[in-house]
């Protein structure tokens, strides 16, 4: 039987929600809501593509369009707003033996590229799979020119004595020497993501950089998502905000998304507001935190202090012919930090 792909309409969302939630490919920004909100802030159009056996659901692929005059543009995610990755997710296939799940996987995929190139006909098109996602010849197939990027991931299914045992000694004296310091961790709410994306975007501008993400953005998603899954954590001395991060939280996964900043003192501010992070979330059930970004060497040291685990996601592109300098123009762009 071959595989049908359908458009999921608005009316349909909790069913689409239900078949990210059933894939351990699927997101935060898989989630129906997610996906407005990122079409808005991103003045694309979504289309949440659902592959279906019969009755039976074995993929989401949500695809956002882009129009640049006449040339239309396919994205996953959309360009622009600091989404890591999205692109496809499955489902209903890990109990398949091998030779079936790779014919299922690929027709799946080849009907998703099929509806995008008879309903959109674009001339470019790039999407980022999450690190859970590991199988890309259904693009290579098709085509489509793959490429490796790299997160981190610290593994939080031990106890939290395991967890600060595989941090650098240095960090660990860091941290235990100062956790009885005078000092609050709090989820802050709207005014902290707006303080903490300030920072955020400074930081680029003072690099010469464009600024990347806007509080408008998060805001939206802080309220339109589900409670619980966007946290502003804010770190403050005397009631004053001395660092933040913005950390997501879907089933048992948590994402360092957004934030740490320069903080001067002697109080390791950034090491103690990730271990609360860590604590916290290892008491909400999440088994693997994510610090978010493992490809630029000057910032890796940071974060491998914390003993993470380097897990590659992957960049699929195509392009036709003729459109050459804007796919140079796109990855010069990405390389200089500015997108995803």
């Amino acid at each position: 039987m071959s595989i049908t792909i359908e458009k999921v309409p608005p009316s349909e969302h909790e069913t689409w929600d239900s078949h990210a939630s059933q894939s351990k490919q699927g997101t935060l920004f898989h989630q129906y809501t997610a996906l407005e909100v990122q079409a808005s802030h991103s003045d694309t159009i979504v289309h949440p593509l659902a592959g279906y056996k019969g009755q039976e659901p074995v993929g989401i692929f949500p695809v956002f369009e882009m129009r640049k005059g006449p040339v239309p543009f396919v994205f996953s995610p959309p360009f622009g707003l600091r989404v890591q990755y999205l692109g496809p997710a499955v489902l209903n296939m890990e109990k398949l033996k091998q030779r079936k799940l790779e014919q299922r996987h690929k027709r799946f995929i080849d009907g998703c590229i099929d509806w995008i190139d008879d309903q959109i006909g674009p001339r470019y098109v790039s999407t980022r799979s999450g690190w859970r996602y590991d199988d890309l010849r259904p693009f290579k197939w098709n085509e489509f020119d793959v490429r490796p990027s790299y997160t981190y991931v610290v593994d939080l299914n031990v106890s939290k004595d395991d967890v600060m045992e595989r941090f650098s000694r240095t960090t660990r004296r860091r941290i235990r020497n100062n956790l009885e310091e005078e000092y609050t961790v709090e989820d802050g709410g709207k005014k902290a993501i707006e303080w903490i994306i300030q920072r955020v975007n400074e930081r680029y501008e003072e690099q010469g950089e464009t600024t990347p993400i806007t509080a408008a953005f998060v805001m939206d998603l802080y309220d339109r998502l589900q409670s619980g899954q966007v946290h502003p954590y804010v770190l403050k001395i005397d009631g004053e905000i001395i660092t933040g991060t913005i950390l997501l939280e879907y089933g048992e996964t948590a994402q360092r998304w957004q934030g740490g900043v320069k903080t001067n003192g002697g109080l390791p501010a950034n090491e103690l507001l990730e271990w609360h992070m860590m604590c916290d979330a290892m008491d909400r059930g999440i088994t693997s935190y994510e610090i978010v970004d493992a490809n630029f060497p000057r910032l890796n040291e940071w974060k491998t202090k914390f003993g993470p685990d380097a897990r590659a996601y992957y960049s699929m592109m195509r392009a036709s012919s003729g459109m050459n300098a804007a796919v140079r123009i796109y990855e010069q762009i990405r390389e200089r930090n500015l997108i995803p």
